[in-house]
């Protein structure tokens, strides 16, 4: 089978790729876009008291105590100006003097010694104004020239056109911050009468013609085109001024405690204002400021210390912008960090599970082929049902079940050569069935189930996966028959038998401690299977004085309330399973049956009823799903 190699460089020009896809090592270039992946790009600005400049200087992730190196400038020469992107293009928009632009350049990240390529302009000359987005959108917000609550937002698959108007800010401010995620965009602090802002607008791409909803402010206000940047889970604010004197602190927005005002982390290695940030999973680069080149590195696993100082840019300026295809949640690729496997990304495996004796069998299914049958892989090393899995970018670890006797069995597939049978690794501490799992790409945690009814949770060292899993923190209720998933911060078991409708949640950083209850599915349940991405938990099918097709998404910026029913399932069923990538979930299998189908959820529109693909190669229940794309990992 074809996978790719796993990769040392950290960055691969439109040449190599051909010649890596010609020689059938990276069949699936969608799924993995590593161009311009470890580089920060920090674009316009000015000096003191010169004229502005058109400059790019890019940084070296892999290498960032060097100097910055000048890449090809902007097409105009600006100041106060606002950047975001995608995957593979940087644009940035607005800036002065006065008169005002509505210019926006693109910077090719595969091509970043060119001069940037004017695109369709913003709806208004504006300066002062702050962006974000995800990789399909663009969104400007705020600016002044007058000053103003509107929202420009450009679509990435049409650029040359004029950027549309979008539901506005609350307040009508300019000098802001922006970062988000995946889902949602943070426009924070900024400027205007009755003076410095603390407020933090949240944008919801999915209904982004609505008004920003106000959510938890900053710690204190601040304005000066502070800089912002983030990963898929939380965003941090820092410097800008309060009026009265420049600042070094940082503030960080937990997305899935959005409604509580930001809390200050470490500082910058100086108080400074109109500077940017951009970054990647794992770390902030906050450049520039009146009127310096320094460019402090956050790391976001260790966020209270005060933040080193790395290489300069390539010359001291301010009100400046900057881009990179990694922040904000775009990937979570950081060359700091092992590579997935990349061609694993595109598939989603279905283990064991019973026919209605227990099987071995793993079924593979081709995201990109989703209609074919799924294919036979390797074997489990033993035949069991009602197990649970999870895993990360490389490996699916298959654990616990029955088979005669309640198991503390664990299995794993190595992506990378997924045809042979699985090798057995570390026991979990507790003997269990009808457990349920989930994880980041370090560990996996397996929680619940019986005999008796259990609140037990087992953590995987995916670095040590031979040695027993070690008990961490419990749930706070003992109930088999649940489900989990979860992100690359958390994860959420809920519900389960006799019929519950909780759920806990387990912070990774803080495992020892038992999981804090958060807003319930809209309904009691268990036998139900769960999966979703970054931002949102999907918990679907299950039973309740008979089979269910409900499926309750959790969203995770806002976990403390009631999950909302979306488009169900196609068939009412329980004892299934699910796993899926950024974009779909799938469910598989279960009774009434037993079933082979399979539910595709379409996470961009979730309201619409689950529609059916391939089947499994055979019918079963009380089986378990794995994916290194699920749950936010690296994609």
């Amino acid at each position: 089978m074809a996978y790719t190699r796993r990769v040392t460089q950290d960055i691969f020009t439109l040449e190599q790729v051909n010649i890596l896809q010609e020689d059938g090592d990276w069949p699936t270039l969608s799924s993995y876009n590593l161009v311009g992946m470890g580089y920060g790009y920090f674009g316009g600005g000015r000096p003191t008291p010169d004229t502005p400049f058109s400059i790019v200087d890019r940084i070296d992730y892999t290498n960032d105590t060097a100097i910055a190196s000048v890449k090809g400038p902007l097409s105009v020469a600006r100041q106060s100006l606002a950047a975001t992107g995608n995957n593979s293009f940087g644009y940035f928009g607005g800036g002065q003097p006065a008169p005002y632009y509505s210019t926006v350049d693109r910077i090719d990240y595969s091509n970043d010694t060119a001069t940037a390529s004017p695109k369709g302009p913003l709806l208004n000359a504006r300066s002062a104004r702050a962006a974000t987005g995800n990789n399909s959108f663009g969104y400007f917000g705020g600016g002044t020239g007058p000053t103003i609550t509107s929202v420009d937002r450009i679509d990435y698959s049409n650029d040359t056109a004029t950027a549309a108007p979008k539901g506005a800010l609350t307040v009508a401010r300019y000098t802001l911050a922006a970062t988000g995620n995946n889902s949602f965009g943070y426009f924070g602090g900024g400027y205007d009468a009755p003076g410095a802002q603390s407020v933090v607008d949240r944008i919801d791409y999915s209904n982004d013609t609505a008004t920003a909803s106000p959510k938890g402010p900053l710690s204190k206000v601040r304005y000066g085109i502070l800089g912002a940047t983030g990963n898929s889970n939380f965003g941090y604010f820092a410097g800008g001024t309060d009026g009265v004197a420049s600042q070094s602190g940082m503030d960080r927005i937990d997305y899935s405690n959005d409604t509580a005002t930001a809390s200050p982390r470490g500082l910058l290695s100086a108080a400074r204002s109109y500077l940017s940030a951009t970054g990647n999973g794992e770390f902030g680069y906050f450049g520039g400021g009146v009127t310096v080149s320094t460019v402090d590195r956050v790391d976001f696993s260790n966020d209270t210390a005060t933040t080193p100082a790395r290489g300069p840019l390539s010359v001291a300026r301010y009100s400046l912008s900057a881009a990179s295809a990694a922040a904000n949640g775009l990937s979570a690729y950081s060359p700091n960090t092992p590579e997935p496997w990349y061609g694993a990304t595109s598939y989603g495996y279905f283990g064991s599970g019973a026919v209605p004796g227990p099987v071995t069998t793993i079924d593979r299914i081709d995201y990109s082929n989703d209609t074919a049958t799924s294919s036979v892989r390797g074997s489990l090393s033993l035949a069991r049902y009602v197990l649970a899995a999870t895993g990360n970018g490389s490996y699916g670890y298959w654990a616990g079940g029955l088979n005669s006797t309640t198991r503390t069995t664990v299995d794993r597939v190595d992506y990378t050569n997924d045809s042979v049978n699985t090798s057995t690794k570390g026991p979990l501490n507790t003997a269990r069935q009808a457990l349920a799992a989930t994880g980041n790409a370090s560990y996996g945690y397996f929680g619940g189930g019986e005999p008796p009814a259990l609140s037990t949770v087992d953590r995987i060292d995916y670095s040590n996966d031979t040695a027993t899993a070690s008990p961490k923190g419990p749930l706070s209720l003992a109930r088999p028959q649940l489900a989990a998933t979860g992100n690359t911060s958390y994860g959420y078991f809920g519900a389960g038998q006799p019929g519950y409708s909780r759920v806990d949640r387990i912070n990774y950083s803080n495992d020892t401690a038992t999981a804090s209850p958060k807003g319930p599915l809209s309904g009691a349940k268990y036998q139900l299977a769960a999966t979703g991405n970054a931002d949102f938990g999907y918990f679907g099918g299950g039973a309740s004085f008979g089979p269910l097709s409900r499926v309750d998404r959790i969203d995770y910026s806002n976990d403390t309330a009631t999950a909302v029913a979306k488009g169900p399932l196609s068939s009412a069923r329980s004892y299934l399973a699910a796993t899926g990538n950024s974009s779909f979930g799938y469910f598989a299998a279960g009774n009434p049956g037993p079933l082979s189908t399979i539910d595709r959820i379409d996470y961009s529109n979730d309201t619409a009823t689950a529609v059916a693909k391939g089947p499994l190669s055979i019918r079963r229940v009380g089986l378990a799903a794995a994916s290194a794309a699920a749950n936010g990992l690296p994609q």
